[in-house]
């Protein structure tokens, strides 16, 4: 069940995008809204430099004050979305940001952010998202495009491989599920055939149909493509609006060092992300 969707918000051009997705969502569950704004206050090397203590009491001041008027505004457009909100405001350093956001969400049902890119600076920060995925005890849903969902999904896909991070996704996703027109397991063949019903995610048919949830399993062949890829043809093929993915069943350094599933969908996905690990 989705009853408290949080949001991170920073000030920056972003903040639009979020909250209309926020709209959505809020509306899609009947939610209660919290947005948590982390202004982010001049760092402690810079009365280490070669600054006076009066300039630096100033730079710290005028962030502070900022902080305070933002927080006005925030409020307001917060109401406007639902009758039920909330703003948390913490002044803090950059560094502090990941984890402030994680530890807040462990009062929330789920942490609404954007997409990951290596080329617009204005998405989600890449260390928050891997310390709200590891270290909130909830999921993240990201999304990557400005498309409304208030009225559910129309296709839903979940990347499906056995995993306990897959099954941990499953039923974070229950909800949003619950909300979808299709439902498609999609498993992706490595070279051999996936010749057992579990692998091919038929067992997985049969857990959602018990939820209500009817659900189709679907088999992609790899055709030479690596795992991401493929998955990534299949959102197209499917004209899907929505993925449920376990995060990160390699270690974090080795998905960004070679490439991993959860390192090129977190960047690469044209759709919205239900996420967790």
């Amino acid at each position: 069940m989705i009853k408290v969707v949080l949001v991170r918000l920073d000030g920056t051009a972003s903040d639009e995008f979020r909250l209309a997705a926020s709209e959505s969502l809020v509306t899609l569950f009947d939610a209660h809204i919290v947005g948590l704004f982390l202004n982010v206050l001049p760092e402690p090397a810079l009365a280490e430099a070669n600054v006076s203590v009066e300039y630096w009491t100033r730079l710290l001041e005028q962030a502070r004050q900022r902080g305070r008027d933002m927080e006005e505004d925030f409020g307001k457009r917060l109401r406007g979305i639902a009758a039920s909100a909330e703003l948390r405001h913490f002044d803090v350093y950059e560094e502090e940001q990941a984890g402030v956001t994680a530890r807040e969400c462990r009062t929330a049902d789920v942490f609404l952010g954007l997409r990951l890119s290596d080329v617009d600076k204005t998405v989600e920060l890449r260390d928050v998202v891997e310390e709200v995925l590891f270290e909130s005890g909830k999921h993240l849903f990201l999304v990557a495009d400005q498309k409304s969902f208030e009225r559910g999904f129309e296709h839903a896909i979940i990347a499906w491989n056995r995993s306990r991070e897959a099954a941990r996704a499953v039923a974070e996703a229950l909800p949003y599920l619950a909300k979808s027109r299709l439902v498609t397991i999609v498993a992706v063949e490595h070279g051999e055939p996936l010749e057992t019903p579990a692998k091919r995610g038929e067992e997985l048919v049969t857990y959602l149909g018990r939820h209500g949830i009817d659900a189709s399993a679907h088999v992609a062949n790899k055709r030479g493509l690596d795992t991401s890829s493929a998955l990534l043809d299949v959102i197209g093929e499917k004209k899907a609006d929505l993925v449920v993915m376990g995060g990160y069943g390699h270690s974090r350094l080795r998905e960004w060092l070679l490439g991993g599933v959860t390192y090129k969908l977190l960047r690469k996905s044209p759709v919205s992300l239900v996420i967790a690990h």
